[in-house]
């Protein structure tokens, strides 16, 4: 198996060799690929083709963008990125700037410039994906058997990887309000015919220490809810009741994401527990519970 690049212009393609597959006759343990091979191939071509990218992009950037000067070469150094398809080791160069313009400072790597982050996020959303459906351990361990990740996903990487990802989504969530209908009942009339009624099931559980010594104490309450369109996927959350600083902020995106229209009916089902029955209140106009 090959892997040509053709380049622009008369180049000639650059053809790379990247697995050599070999069978004897039909069997069901030799009937197309597999896992083992099929990984070392993916790492292979993942090579090429990073290899042949990062190539392409210091090529056109080796001149100064103002007065096309060649950039001095200072040093080069070695990052690396990790991949669905293995970790790699990344030549990275730093420049001197060109003297046609002041900078702030003397060199630069345009490497790390434009890969700021060390993994890819491809990575980190089946990292954060699969660590919420099951333990840290077993996630570390399916995806180090499923994917050719070039190294030992160690559950302390893992939960450090999903923790960072948590708190990036908790930044870019909104601030809490006590309400959020918006515009009045003229506005929300002139707004498109709006989709089937929304479903939201919500109730409170608690979790309790397994070692508790008091009926008061190693135990939270847990808020969870079920939103469930007439059509389409549902989706689901919680939150500590006790710690959780946007209950209200959270449901609400939950339902934004899922298109919900402020002239679109949304029935709340609960259990009749005053935090649950205040959750859903002023968050659309059309609400019933």
């Amino acid at each position: 198996m090959q892997v040509v690049i053709e380049g622009d212009g008369e180049v000639p393609p650059a053809v790379h060799e990247v697995a050599d597959l070999q069978r004897g006759d039909l069997g069901m343990d030799t009937l197309g690929l597999q896992l083992a091979e099929a990984k070392d191939l993916l790492t292979r071509m993942q090579e090429v083709v990073v290899e042949e990218q990062v190539r392409s992009c210091l090529a056109a950037k080796v001149a100064c963008p103002h007065c096309d000067r060649p950039l001095r070469h200072k040093d080069q150094r070695s990052i690396a990125m990790r991949t669905l398809f293995g970790t790699l080791r990344l030549l990275s160069p730093r420049w001197h700037h060109c003297p046609c313009r002041p900078q702030e400072r003397q060199t630069f790597s345009p490497l790390t410039e434009l890969l700021p982050e060390r993994t890819t996020p491809e990575l980190l959303y089946l990292e954060a994906k699969f660590a919420g459906l099951m333990s840290y351990g077993l996630s570390a361990k399916l995806l180090g058997e499923l994917l050719p990740l070039g190294r030992t996903l160690h559950t302390t990487a893992l939960r450090r990887q999903v923790q960072a990802t948590a708190q990036r989504l908790e930044e870019e969530l909104g601030p809490e309000q006590v309400m959020f209908i918006e515009g009045c009942p003229r506005d929300w009339a002139e707004l498109p015919i709006p989709d089937l009624p929304l479903t939201v099931g919500l109730d409170g559980g608690y979790v309790h220490a397994c070692d508790q010594r008091s009926r008061r104490e190693g135990w939270f309450e847990v808020i969870a809810g079920k939103s469930m369109p007439a059509e389409g996927e549902a989706k689901c959350f919680g939150f500590v009741q006790t710690s959780d600083t946007k209950p209200k902020r959270r449901l609400f995106e939950l339902l934004k994401a899922q298109g919900m229209a402020a002239n679109q009916q949304v029935t709340f089902l609960t259990d009749g527990g005053a935090d649950v029955r205040e959750l859903p209140l002023y968050l659309n106009p059309r609400r019933s519970t």
